[in-house]
């Protein structure tokens, strides 16, 4: 059986999602039903775990994947439009 990594004495019920290691009831916080140690926890709330470098691209790719969406609206309906007509 397994045993909690901070606490070597009690049986470990878990394992948290960020570091992976055993945890017992005692140090287990579960949120949105994942389990986290207090480790982890007190890194998440100071905010010193390290954030991916590099430029937002999120609007970029909106932008671009609408445009995609459009040009190919229009050809869907240029094709119709063309097999339709009398």
């Amino acid at each position: 059986m397994a045993v909690c990594y901070y606490h070597k004495d009690r049986p470990g019920i878990g394992v948290c999602v960020r570091c992976r290691v055993v945890i017992c009831a005692a140090c287990c916080t579960r949120v949105d039903g994942i389990n986290h140690c207090h480790a982890c926890l007190k890194k998440l709330g100071t905010g010193s775990e390290e954030r991916r470098a590099g430029p937002n691209l999120g609007p970029l790719v909106a932008v671009l994947l609408s445009g995609v969406g459009y040009l190919i609206l229009c050809g869907l309906f240029s094709l119709t439009a063309g097999l339709l007509a009398p």
